[in-house]
Parts: structure tokens; sequence; C-alpha cells
């Protein structure tokens, strides 16, 4: 009786994930995880879809019942045991530190980028320069650190580096040469004596945010609220996005500061993720900035929303630059492992020298 009865038990635990798929609620991505969307029979163009088992199967092992819950309870049991992420996408570091696994190539100086690619970016940007400068506007870009570029003391060491030059090292020599107005957050960020990255996820902190905004500001020589001489309130209420990425439906909360910052949102976004957020700030001391970032600006655009009377914060690539206007701020924000985004989606600059479009 007792073999029928493990039996049964053993059949029910195995059948659970897939049969529980019809009654439990769908499985939600966690972070910046990716799902597989739903196999379709047939494709846009009407034909036999003939990977759709591949896809049945992918959408299974992703999307089947409770999975987030035995992700957490297998990575719970995996990382003090062997001091490795079950997670493809998360780095376990020392002491709990999380990487994100996407920034290995430029933590062991493998490029992937060509010299030639390298100076087609900054070619690019300084394009994008005198477009913005020929519109009447001043232009900034820069690029934040990955989170192992500025501490990488807590990587595993199996993780080696090499003596060549990776994509950051070969793309900052031709900024300087092309005459991009360039603000340097690699160097600026490693020389202050506070650890300004989250450890269990891949973004700076707010302070580091904060401290980011005082010097794009003191690099344009605009004038501006010194945020990082400001007080703030720590509260343990961040959920780091490795950590999401690592235990999903985990509970632990990563200490955040918390600053008092004047703006208004235009229209109150649904998340600091939307393509689109616009901002005013009444009395603020400079007109209209035109922020075109990624993920690091999440924490970065209220800090400069406050010194901006009108702010246009855009995700969009290309990036909008057509929308720059005589007087305009206009910050490109990018994150060193995305620098090849650039080669990816080049902003339409055909006006550039045409009279009729460029004031």
């Amino acid at each position: 009786m007792k073999y029928k009865v493990f039996t049964a038990v053993f059949v029910l635990c195995c059948l659970l994930p897939s049969v529980g798929m019809l009654f439990l609620p769908p499985t939600q991505a966690a972070a910046n995880e990716r799902l597989s969307p739903k196999p379709m029979l047939q494709k846009e163009d009407g034909s036999w879809n003939t990977d759709v088992l591949g896809q049945v199967a992918d959408y299974i092992a992703d999307h089947f019942a409770l999975r987030q819950q035995m992700v957490t309870a297998n990575a719970a049991l995996q990382t003090p045991l062997w001091a490795t992420s079950p997670a493809e996408d998360v780095i376990y570091g020392k002491d709990g530190w999380l990487y994100y696994a996407a920034t290995l190539d430029d933590y062991q100086n493998h490029a992937t980028l060509s010299d030639a690619e390298a100076a087609q970016i900054a070619q690019t940007i300084a394009d994008m320069q005198a477009y913005c400068e020929a519109r009447g506007a001043t232009f900034l870009f820069t690029i934040a650190p990955n989170k192992n570029s500025l501490y990488p003391e807590n990587m595993p060491a199996r993780y080696l580096q090499s003596d060549s030059p990776g994509n950051y090292e070969l793309v900052a020599p031709y900024l300087k040469e092309y005459g991009v107005n360039y603000a340097d957050l690699f160097t600026f960020l490693s020389e202050q004596d506070e650890t300004l990255y989250l450890r269990t996820d891949s973004h700076w902190t707010n302070r580091g945010a904060a401290i980011a905004h005082d010097f794009l500001m003191e690099t344009l020589g605009l004038p501006y609220t010194a945020f990082g001489e400001a007080s703030y309130a720590t509260e343990n209420t961040h959920r780091g996005d490795l950590y999401e990425m690592l235990y999903p439906t985990g509970t632990a909360r990563e200490a955040q500061q918390q600053y008092e910052i004047n703006f208004s949102y235009v229209t109150p976004p649904r998340t600091a993720e939307d393509i689109l957020i616009q901002t005013t700030s009444e009395g603020a001391p400079n007109g209209r900035l035109i922020l075109c970032r990624d993920s690091f600006g999440n924490t970065l655009h209220p800090f400069l929303a406050a010194d901006f009377r009108e702010a246009v914060i855009t995700r969009q690539m290309p990036y909008p630059l057509e929308q720059v206007q005589e007087g305009d701020t206009v910050i490109v924000e990018i994150v060193e492992r995305n620098l090849a985004n650039i080669l990816k989606y080049p902003p339409e600059l055909g006006n550039l020298f045409v009279g009729d479009s460029v004031e």
C-alpha cells in the first residue's frame, strides 16, 4: 500500500507543474527576464510554423505552474552551498554581490567591437553633437559604467581578465579625438570613497545617481541643486533586479537612499521604465532638457528634472533628436554594456547640413 501512495504522490508532483497551468495565474517574468511567447501554428504570413513543437517546449519550460517558487527554492539551495548562480543572467559574487552576466565580456576585456566600429560609434556621437549644436542646443554624452567595472573585487575569481582593451577602452580615445563633449563617469565615480552601486542590482544607488547628476551639471556649466550635499533618509525598500531574477519570489530588500526632489510629472508614468516621461519644475534655473537614456536614467532623471523647467526623458532608439530646439540641453546617457546599440540604432541625422531644417 505504501508503494502505491508513494507512486501516487510522485505522479501528482510530476503533473502539478503542467496541469497547474490550467488553473493557476500565468507565470510573470522576473525583472529583466524574457519568457517565451505562446507558440502559433501559423506565422504572420500565413505559412505553417515548422518550429511549433520546439516553441511549445520552450513555452512550457518558462510558464509551468509554481515555476517562480521552484526557481527561488533552487537558487536558495545552490547559492550558499556552491557559491554559484543557477540563473544564466546572474553572476553570484562574493559577500552576496550579484552581477549582470551581460557585462562579462566588458569585465574580461573581450571586445565585441572592432577598432573601426569603435571609431564609428564616436563619429556617430560627434555627428549627434554637431546636429544639436546646429539647432542651438547644448550637448553632453556620458557612459554609465557597468557595476563590475567599478567594483570588480567581488567578482568570482574564475572570470579572468585579459590585458586587451574592451569596448569602452576602444571607444573612449575616439570620443576625445572627435571632440565629443564627454562626461567621464568612469573616472569620477571611481574616485569616490563610498559604494555607489547596489549589491543586488545592476544599477547605481540613488546616492550614486545624485552624485552623477552633480557631475553632469557641473560639466555642462549650468546652475543646479547640489544633491550630493543634500540630506537623505535610508530605508530598506529596494528589490534588486538581479535579486529578483535569481529569487523571483524572494522578499529581501536592500537599503536605498530617499531624497526630497521638487518636480512634477506631466502625466504620471506607469513605471520608471516608460519610453517617454515628461516633467516640469516651476522656478528651475534652466530651460528644457532632452534626456536620452537607458535604465540608469530611472534614478538619474528625477534629479535632473528638478533643475529644468521642462524635461523630455526618452528611452526611444534611435534617439529622437529631431525634437531638439534652440536653447535645449541634450544629455545622452548609455550604459557601458550597451555601447554597440549606437551602431545598431543610429539616429536619423539626414538634415544635419540642410539649412531648411536646422536653424
